[in-house]
């Protein structure tokens, strides 16, 4: 029995799924029988293929089905699974947490009229944290923490000039 073309997931969102099956590209005949038989699947609404890009974009309504049917009528190429949801996972995170501390930059800026931005916000507070832990006594882990993060913020243990101007959220040769 020939080995399955190897396909692996480039896209995924909680209604579409890109698959890219490099090995198969330019061959009209894989990925029209692909779009044919993938939307009998129960799970998919609708299959696009693109021979000359090697894809098929799957729209469907519940993950768990679709993987279930995945994993019982795929016969038509092999997916690694754990490669492509672990890449997933660590990117999904990493842009949620960029796109949330963004959105509260912006907020904050927008409701200081841009005298504060984030950085400077969570300054002042590991400043401020840093300060009271201090005077409370408490030198052996969390003052000097909260100290080294701030000073971090404002880039002093930075070997680069540049960088203590640009944690303080100027551009480079921006004056105020």
């Amino acid at each position: 029995m020939p080995s399955l073309p190897a396909a692996r997931i480039s896209h995924f969102t909680n209604r579409r799924l890109r698959l890219r099956v490099p090995e198969k590209r330019r061959d009209a005949a894989f990925f029209s029988d692909a779009a044919a038989r993938l939307s009998q699947w129960a799970s998919i609404e609708r299959v696009e293929s693109n021979p000359l890009t090697a894809s098929l974009l799957i729209y469907y309504a519940h993950p768990q089905q679709l993987f279930l049917e995945a994993i019982a009528k795929n016969d038509l190429f092999d997916i690694d699974f754990d490669a492509a949801f672990a890449q997933q996972s660590e990117s999904q995170v990493r842009r949620v947490a960029v796109r949330s501390f963004e959105s509260t930059d912006l907020g904050l800026r927008r409701w200081t009229q841009s005298r504060i931005d984030l950085r400077g916000a969570l300054f002042l507070m590991l400043l401020g944290g840093g300060l009271y832990q201090l005077f409370r006594g408490r030198l052996a882990t969390p003052a000097p923490t909260l100290l080294w993060y701030a000073g971090d913020l404002l880039g002093l243990w930075s070997d680069r000039p540049g960088d203590a101007a640009n944690a303080s959220g100027m551009a480079p040769g921006q004056t105020r």
